[in-house]
């Protein structure tokens, strides 16, 4: 029988199961495989510290972040009962991964952010066990990388990459049948909450057990866990269970960023008075609408003020040295005023996401980029893309999706007959489909032709040249509009300058262009590029975010950054989180209201 981990690298709450890597679908027979394991690269062996990735100080291994990575570890299990099942999970590792138990191939996984877990059971056995794990990695501009470089080194505004295991390994223990995942909707008209909860379909090892002599529990909870509590007894259809709850009968509370309201649940799969599963998750209670008017959450406006957060950590690059580091982060971004963080070029962990939710920060979801299309990569990044829509879609603070960053990856998107732009139109409607309830932005800051929110990017020398692009917009400018230049893009990236003008805004204007929402999702950076104007960062901010605010344009804005991270020292604190800024001044910036 497996035991619940223990450790120090979790954040206490005292209504949600957050001792887990995943508080969002957790189990409390879970078996943490993170600590010390020998890993192998060009025939030198050494000791790395998991989940830190390779490239990493903490990881404590100097490898380079390129070939073939072979780790090795042994783990106890006690004397288990043939009634049971064994899921090794691994978090996220990058980039390609294949897993071995005991010398058996137990599956494989392409891709450096997603969870992925395989079902060991039939190689595991009583006292120890052997895992290995072997991770292929390069520079390749073909596979989705995010910020990480793609050349030799790092360079511009790309940064020393990581390979291998970033998140935690862990294993869990479970019934012959479990549970594989489940969703939430609202209506919040009729007061209701839906929830469908998926069976793991039918295998070898399973077929004895059917869907029809299974049962499975829902409780949910008020939110402060203490309160009314709702339970239903459903029978599967089709390998999902479905249950309707009216608000009422758990208390509901809605979730927004002031009060951040969380209801547990647990889902309990019964086969006669056999527990063959438990699953402790949550979900939030909020509605999301994006218009001309702005952005809404349960119907009540709320103008987005952002910053840019690149999720890098010291010492550990990809991966904190505890999560308590994510939450003094997420803390320090509600101080300085700002009531949301793009997350750039990364996805970050379920816990991170946990976090958001708890202590009522809005976030972006990212797909990291490619920086060069070709069919495999296609198919790589859309597999990636469902299964991190699958993991992460319950999470309320989440609030619009950004399919790829200023045309990285995806230049033929210019030429309407490209099969790059046929992709790019083909994972907008993906990404809508499999989750209808958030707005998605297909190409981030530069040409749009098919999206739910119209965002751009300026970093303008000085203020007065902002406040005439917002006026152009105003009036309709079509040059600033709809004009394409690729001149300036050359001088962007080869002459590394920053330009006058902001980019273009529509590559081609959909016909809902005038219905659709605007947000200046990049501007500042003050500190990394020369402004005009030499006076203290505080004053910049001040003076721009004002502007923006007033413009009466936008439904929100994004600061560009955070911290530093690599040679983008235009951070408001030291990527080691030291301050750079007055804090309450740049909160102060943040309060401004539209006149």
């Amino acid at each position: 029988m497996m035991k619940e981990a223990s450790g120090n690298r979790f954040v206490e709450d005292s209504h949600i199961f957050a001792g887990h890597p995943n508080p969002s679908w957790a189990r409390r027979t879970w078996m943490s495989l993170d600590g010390i394991w020998t890993i192998t690269h060009r025939a030198t062996k050494k000791e790395i510290r998991v989940p830190f990735p390779i490239g990493s100080k903490e990881s404590g291994v100097d490898f380079k972040d390129s070939g073939l990575f072979v780790y090795e570890r042994e783990f106890i299990l006690e004397p288990f009962l043939l009634a049971k099942r064994y899921l090794l999970h691994i978090g996220a590792c990058d980039y390609m991964t294949t897993v071995f138990v005991n010398g058996h191939l137990v599956g494989s996984h392409v891709g450096g952010y997603a969870s992925f877990s395989f079902d060991i059971t039939s190689v595991v056995k009583p006292g120890k066990n052997r895992i290995e794990i072997r991770v292929l990695d390069s520079h390749s501009p073909f596979q989705v990388r995010g910020k990480q470089t793609f050349m030799r080194n790092a360079f511009f505004v790309w940064y020393e990459g990581i390979a291998g295991i970033w998140q935690s390994v862990w294993l869990e223990e479970v019934g012959l049948r479990y549970l594989e995942r489940a969703e939430t909707s609202f209506d919040f008209f009729g007061q209701k909450l839906a929830v469908s909860v998926f069976l793991k379909p039918l295998d070898n090892k399973s077929e004895h057990i059917p869907d029809s002599s299974l049962r499975l529990r829902i409780d949910v909870k008020s939110s402060d866990g203490r309160g009314k509590e709702a339970t239903r007894l459903l029978e599967a259809d089709n390998g999902v269970f479905k249950a309707t709850f009216g608000f009422d009968e758990f208390n509901a509370a809605l979730w927004s960023i002031e009060t951040p309201n969380l209801h547990p649940m647990a889902l309990t799969l019964l086969c006669g008075n056999t527990v063959f599963d438990t699953v402790e998750t949550y979900f939030g209670l909020r509605e999301i609408s994006a218009g001309k008017d702005g952005f809404k959450i349960n119907g009540k406006p709320v103008f987005l003020k952002m910053v840019l957060n690149q999720g890098y950590y010291p010492g550990g690059v990809y991966t904190p040295l505890d999560y308590s580091r994510m939450a003094e982060d997420i803390r320090t971004i509600k101080a300085l005023g700002y009531n949301g963080a793009r997350i750039h070029e990364k996805v970050e962990a379920p816990y991170f996401h946990y976090l958001c939710d708890r202590l009522g920060l809005l976030t972006s979801f990212e797909m990291p980029s490619f920086y060069l299309p070709s069919k495999k990569g296609f198919r790589r990044y859309e597999s990636e893309l469902k299964e991190l829509i699958l993991r992460d879609s319950m999470h309320p603070s989440c609030i619009m999706r950004m399919l790829f960053n200023e045309t990285w990856g995806i230049w033929g998107v210019c030429r309407k007959s490209s099969s790059t732009r046929s992709f790019v139109e083909k994972m907008y409607r993906l990404a809508k489909h499999m989750d209808p309830t958030r707005p998605v932005i297909e190409n981030s800051g530069w040409e749009h032709f098919m999206t739910d929110i119209v965002d751009f990017h300026h970093y303008l020398r000085n203020a007065s040249l902002a406040r005439n692009l917002y006026s152009k917009i105003r009036n309709g400018d079509e040059y600033t509009l709809e004009g394409f230049s690729l001149r300036r893009v050359l001088e962007f990236y080869i002459k590394n300058q920053v330009p006058f003008a902001t980019r273009s805004v529509f590559l081609e204007k959909p016909s809902n262009a005038d219905v659709l929402p605007l947000f200046l999702s990049e501007y500042g950076g003050f500190g990394w590029y020369d402004t005009e104007k030499k006076n203290a960062v505080e004053e910049s901010i001040e003076e721009y975010t004002r502007d923006i605010v007033h413009s009466g344009l936008f439904c929100g804005y994004c600061y560009t950054q955070l911290y530093d991270v690599g040679s983008e020292v235009n951070g408001l604190m030291t990527f080691e989180r030291n301050p750079k800024v007055d804090i309450e001044c740049v909160r102060k910036a943040n309060n401004w209201e539209k006149q």
